[in-house]
This record gives C-alpha cells, sequence and structure tokens, in this order.
C-alpha cells in the first residue's frame, strides 16, 4: 500500500481474518477508523521518515543525527500535543537497528521521551483497540475533509 489507506475490498478480507487494524498507511500521523462492512476498522499509520530501512540505507544517516531527529520530531509533536492528539512511530527492524550502537540510541530516545509528562509507549494493537474505543477519533472522511481545508488555507495565504 504505502500511499494511503487500503481499499475496503483489503480491509473486508483482514475483518474477515478476525483483525481489527491495518497499519501499512502513511497517510496521515494519527490513527482513524474506516467503516468496512458497518463496522469501525481501525488503520494505525506510520511514518517513512522515522523508518530505519530508510534512514540507514542510502543514503546512510549517523547514529547521532538520527537521534537528534527523532528528539526534534518529538519535541514538535510533543508541543502540537498540547492542542491535539499526537502520535509518532518509530519502525526498527531486527538486522538493521538490532545492531549495538542503534540499540543504544533507540534506547537514549526512549528515556528522553518518556522524561515528558503524558507520553506512552504503546504497540500497534493497542493504539488500534485505543482508537476503536475512545471518543473523537477521526474518521477517514472526517481526516480528508480537514486536510482538504488545510489544504486550500494553505493555497491562498491571507
Amino acid at each position: 500500500m504505502h500511499s494511503g489507506c487500503a481499499d475496503t475490498e483489503y480491509l473486508g478480507i483482514l475483518q474477515n481474518l478476525g483483525f481489527i487494524y491495518h497499519i501499512d498507511d502513511v497517510s496521515r500521523d494519527e490513527p482513524f477508523t474506516v467503516m468496512v462492512k458497518g463496522k469501525p476498522f481501525a488503520v494505525v499509520p506510520y511514518t517513512i521518515r522515522n523508518n530505519d530501512i530508510v534512514r540507514f540505507d542510502s543514503p546512510a544517516i549517523a547514529n547521532a543525527a538520527y537521534l537528534q531527529d527523532l528528539k526534534d520530531d518529538f519535541d514538535v509533536l510533543y508541543a502540537e500535543s498540547a492542542s491535539r492528539r499526537r502520535m509518532m512511530s518509530i519502525s526498527t527492524h531486527d538486522r538493521i537497528s538490532g545492531i549495538p550502537g542503534r540499540v543504544k540510541l533507540i534506547e537514549e530516545f526512549i528515556k528522553y521521551a518518556q522524561k515528558q509528562k503524558g507520553v506512552r509507549f504503546m504497540r500497534k494493537d493497542e493504539i488500534a483497540r485505543w482508537a476503536l474505543s475512545a471518543p473523537n477519533i477521526l474518521t477517514r472522511a472526517q481526516h480528508d475533509q480537514s486536510e482538504a481545508k488545510l489544504n486550500e488555507m494553505n493555497s491562498h495565504p491571507g
């Protein structure tokens, strides 16, 4: 998928198999729901920018620079969280980030983020369950409408 939310046929197959969420989505920075066969289905996106495959492949980035990027992203999202829900996704793979220096940088980032009030670390299945039960979670249609308004405002600066 990688470009946005999967079609409802694909999500229907996942739902039939007992899944309650889908993660192969980079269309937004927070979880949302879509209706599949009359039932809400969670979409828990991830970001390409914080994926170790992208960051340590070509062109490679130094561990210290990646750690600083993670901290910078976190700081912006944490500040934004004062007025809206925010989520930061970091994708790691054992064959890439499982080496000692990269394990150390992830540990340093976790300690950094844990110092901030209200920060929670959750697995994707936990985020999906939260999204399906929490009030005021955006649906795909609501998010698309708000994005369209934002894009319109940005194209006509006042």
